[in-house]
């Protein structure tokens, strides 16, 4: 298996617990990890060895992007840092012998194994992802000029990326082009540019391949037709994404599956490490849970 992710500094350490959870819960797979890096530390980079190759006997290759890639793009001021745009440049970046790659966002843990994912039959489709589902949708892809009822939204934070069919259609050309003429537009940053291009040729996965934040809520985005789905998928997950702005190693994390989050946190050096639970963070927690209960705030289900 290739596994890629793009990372900075600031994220190394939820990098690692990423991959200390592939790593721990596939080992019996041959796997190279694969890092788009941005100037990353010595430190950084030794770190991420020690789990990879030392930790885990695996393989490992760091690549350097030039941030002058992406440094116009636009950032929306979210908490999304522009490193997350360079998962557009995979094809360059990556070598030529490469065929397929699984993409994987660094706010995930992995708890099953990814080899059926890793199976899924990409012929002739450039990529295979779940469907997402978040408030206002079909606002947000009229926008984009995306027909979601017909094709659907699907989230970029796993991805089985075919790279030969990427390279055969000139992908990153398009990509650019694309952020060049929607600038105003991406609020979703990368994932607007993936829809944007391949939304009518995308292979949608089961959900238990990214279980992201909002099939976790009480009120889901997602038709009536879905939810029993849902419900079945969320019994045997493959890949949790904590994709709200409210990640699991932060004060203000209620998502259900936060507990698993820190025991593969704690397989790293960082074990141990908590936020800061002052009084102020102690009322805000108490507050929207009381919120939920009166379903006054979209809180989260118990899980199944």
């Amino acid at each position: 298996m290739d596994i890629v992710c793009c990372t900075d500094n600031n994220y190394i350490k939820y990098c690692c617990v990423m991959l200390t959870s592939l790593l721990e819960n596939n080992k019996e797979e041959n796997i190279t990890i694969h890092i788009l890096g941005d100037n990353l530390t010595s430190d950084s980079q030794n770190t991420i060895t020690s789990i990879v190759e030392e930790k885990y006997n695996q393989h490992l290759c760091l690549y350097a992007v030039d941030r002058k890639l992406v440094v116009d793009f636009p950032n929306m001021g979210s908490y999304v840092s522009l490193t997350t745009y360079y998962k557009l440049f995979i094809t360059s970046i990556l070598p030529s012998s490469l065929h397929k790659v699984l993409y994987l966002d660094c706010d995930l843990i992995i708890v099953h194994s990814v080899k059926s994912l890793w199976d899924c039959d990409l012929t002739g489709k450039p990529l295979v992802a779940v469907k997402d589902a978040h408030k206002g949708m079909e606002i947000h892809c009229a926008l984009l000029d995306i027909d979601c009822i017909r094709y659907g939204y699907f989230n970029a934070g796993v991805m089985l990326l075919n790279l030969d069919y990427l390279r055969e259609v000139g992908f990153e050309k398009k990509a650019v082009d694309y952020v060049t003429e929607n600038s105003n537009r991406l609020t979703f940053h990368e994932q607007d540019v993936f829809n944007g291009l391949f939304y009518k040729q995308v292979i949608h996965l089961p959900y238990r391949y990214n279980l992201h934040d909002r099939l976790y809520r009480r009120q889901r985005y997602i038709d009536a037709e879905t939810l029993p789905i849902v419900k079945e998928e969320l019994k045997s997950p493959v890949i949790i994404h904590f994709s709200s702005g409210k990640k699991p190693w932060t004060s203000r994390c209620l998502h259900p599956c936060r507990y698993l989050y820190l025991r593969y946190l704690d397989m790293t050096i960082w074990k141990g490490e908590r936020p800061d639970m002052s009084w102020k963070e102690r009322l805000w927690r108490w507050n929207r849970h009381l919120a939920s209960c009166l379903y006054l705030a979209n809180g989260y289900r118990k899980q199944y």
